[in-house]
């Protein structure tokens, strides 16, 4: 009998040519359970751009298998604020303002100073109009005032920005319907809890996944696979190996972000690109030490701009200087400064009236929420003087005594001769004295799989692997963004690459 099943397993190897990806499948692997289960198309990763291109391919009458490693569906779109953006849109011209594609286009590369990738920008600030009017057909709530201006990082020179009544939830929950009828209607079936392990290979084309569910290793089959699993701001092995120049990485992503697809991929002999255009985020806080965790939603430092708050503290580095005009407006300047700074770390320091006037230094907290978390000292300390506090947080106590008499005095002088702050109305002289820890942190990665204008992933020498494409932050982030924040520019080529590639692959004849 075991000799009869080894026959049997080397016929249907050779019945079917399968060869493990650089002998990564056992032969028996290919027989018995993992039995071939065939689709029009295999997504991996059923969030932004996963679920709308699993949508389409299904609109086509595709079979379309979605692997998802979570225990649920959505992925970042139950976590981010869902900034999009687009220029030419019906919801623009009913608004008054006029924009197009190009106008889009032109204002991303802007932003970016040339660093993205053109082809890719193009692609996205194409197809963006169709996106967002797709969702309004769809009944997408938009935020009543948008499209709007915003200011949390470079602003377009046009209104163009949109947002739904409950951030990005409200992308999940517009096309959750649709989704719905064709998980029903059987073109869309979903795999959660199942982890990718490998692509399998072919005479030099993707045929398949492997996927790990309850530590059984099951393979699945397509004529196409598209990578659509996220970034790597989860992984701080991932992320050290990727970016060996930076400090350790402080996340704000979600758990999920993990890099899974790109690292499979890489096995594959894709290649993985822009890594150095990484940026960090400004604002993060660490809640509890050591964690390498901060949350955007529930502990935010009001530092990326002072278009919304004008600052009543002063940002002093490990070395206890000052090194920025806390009221510059234009977050990219203030977002590579901090980045020079050792650490990309900075403390915030005020005293105890500061607490209660204007707007708090986190955003959303009541001024007893700042003091409470001060009497607990983990990521704010206090002290009753300028030489406890140093002593508390490590910075050098001379250093950060002349720092704050500096100030001081330009408070009271009205002038600001080293860095021209023009915010002077709160020196730093009541105790208890403040100072709270703030870091760069990564809310997306900006390295990824490099791919052509066709979404196909390429290999180190440039040649397309065939049957696999990629969309959504598995791209990186710098892919449609380069070396800066382009508002809505990973939501918007996300969702809207994810709908092109759905089209273009879900096509069944």
């Amino acid at each position: 009998m075991e000799n009869e099943n080894l026959h049997l397993r080397r016929h249907f190897i050779k019945q079917i040519g399968l060869i493990g990806l650089v002998a990564m499948h056992d032969v028996s692997e290919l027989f018995g359970q993992n039995t071939a289960q065939k689709y029009d198309l295999i997504v991996v990763g059923a969030g932004t751009a996963g679920m709308p291109c699993a949508i389409m391919a299904a609109e086509q009458g595709a079979k379309v298998l979605v692997i998802e490693k979570a225990d649920k569906i959505g992925g970042t779109l139950h976590l981010s604020a869902g900034h999009m953006s687009a220029g030419g849109t019906r919801r623009q011209k009913a608004m008054g303002i006029d924009d197009s594609p190009e106008k889009h286009y032109e204002d991303v590369m802007r932003v970016c100073k040339n660093t993205a990738d053109p082809a890719l920008v193009a692609l996205a600030t194409r197809e963006a109009p169709y996106t967002i009017d797709w969702l309004e057909d769809l009944g997408f709530p938009f935020e009543p005032t948008t499209p709007k201006l915003v200011f949390g990082h470079v602003p377009y020179q046009t209104p163009r920005t949109y947002w739904g009544t409950d951030a990005a939830r409200s992308i999940f929950q517009t096309i959750l319907p649709l989704w719905e009828k064709y998980v029903k209607s059987a073109h869309i079936e979903v795999r959660l809890q199942h982890q990718l392990t490998d692509l399998i290979v072919h005479k030099n084309q993707v045929v398949g996944v492997q996927v790990r569910h309850n530590k059984n290793k099951v393979d699945f089959f397509a004529k196409n696979t598209v990578l659509t699993t996220g970034g790597y701001a989860s992984n701080p092995e991932f992320f050290a190996k990727v970016h060996p120049e930076r400090p350790r990485l402080l996340s704000t992503a979600a758990p999920t972000s993990t890099g899974d697809g790109i690292m499979v991929a890489q096995k594959a002999g894709a290649a993985f690109r822009w890594a150095e255009k990484h940026i960090s985020s400004l604002g993060g806080v660490e809640l509890e030490p050591g964690s390498g965790r901060t949350d955007y939603w529930n502990a935010w430092a009001m530092v990326f701009t002072s278009k919304y708050r004008p600052p009543r503290e002063i940002y002093v580095n490990a070395e206890g200087k000052r090194f920025l005009n806390e009221d510059e407006l234009d977050p990219d300047v203030r977002e590579r400064i901090i980045a020079r700074q050792p650490g990309e770390k900075f403390w915030l320091i005020f005293d105890d009236p500061s607490i209660d006037d204007g707007e708090p230094v986190i955003r959303g907290w009541k001024p007893e929420q700042i003091r409470k978390a001060a009497r607990e000292g983990k990521f704010i300390q206090q002290a009753d003087s300028i030489e406890a506090l140093a002593a508390k947080t490590g910075i050098p106590t001379e250093a950060l005594k002349k720092s704050i008499e500096t100030y001081n005095k330009a408070v009271a002088e009205k002038n600001d001769p080293e860095f021209g702050r023009s915010t002077l109305t709160h020196a730093i002289s009541k105790a208890p004295f403040y100072a709270m820890l703030s870091y760069t942190s990564s809310l997306i990665s900006f390295g990824g799989l490099h791919v052509n204008a066709n979404l196909q992933v390429l290999d180190r020498q440039g040649n397309v692997i065939n049957g696999l494409y990629a969309a959504g932050e598995v791209l990186g982030a710098a892919a449609t963004s380069g070396n800066a924040f382009c508002g809505g520019m990973l939501i918007t080529p996300a969702l809207s690459f994810g709908r092109i590639l759905g089209r273009q692959l879900g096509k069944t004849s």
